[in-house]
């Protein structure tokens, strides 16, 4: 195996630590991904998947041209790691689609039930609506939910976007406490 090519089995984990895509927070392109090492092979740093990072072509260029820091490359790598010991890739995607500017978000109490981990980890919350007649059986309502991010979800996801791995991890522990 050439130096600075990590095994397969290695590549293979840190690709789903990123759920496959590039760890860049604000990036979202899941084509040719790379692995990227944090310390370089030249500075005797390992095949490791603690010591690799998967990025997208475009960020890997942008490192290498230093418009990325090693700095927020470690810091990113460090919020992967939190948050895939605390949540799996759709909660992180829900988190993200929660933090976008948007209407309010109404769903059925299956679409609630999407937002679970969330709102269990006081990182999500939700209010009901309850809608009048459906046209069916006289006095049959239907009920509609709202959910948003609460305070904690929105210093999560804010920390993880800005390259904070301590906010993070202090956003994890005040949302992990609150359960």
């Amino acid at each position: 195996m050439a130096k600075g090519r990590p095994p397969s089995d290695v590549r293979r984990q840190v690709l789903m630590e990123a759920g496959y895509r590039c760890g860049v927070p604000t990036c979202r392109n899941i084509l040719a991904l790379d692995t990227h090492h944090i310390e370089h092979v030249s500075e005797d740093g390992g095949d490791t998947p603690d010591n690799l990072i998967a990025l997208c072509g475009f960020c890997h260029d942008l490192y290498h041209k230093g418009e990325i820091t090693r700095e927020a490359i470690r810091y990113w790598k460090g919020i992967l790691a939190a948050l895939n010991h605390a949540f799996d890739r759709e909660s992180i995607d829900l988190l993200l689609f929660l933090r976008q500017p948007h209407p309010k978000l109404v769903i059925s109490g299956d679409g609630v039930l999407k937002f679970s981990r969330l709102i269990a980890a006081g990182l999500a919350s939700y209010g009901i609506f309850v809608f009048g007649s459906t046209g069916g059986l006289a006095g049959s309502f239907t009920a509609m939910y709202e959910v948003r991010l609460t305070p904690k979800g929105e210093t999560l996801v804010d920390a993880w976007l800005a390259g904070d791995r301590t906010a993070v991890e202090n956003a994890l522990a005040q949302s992990h406490n609150s359960q």
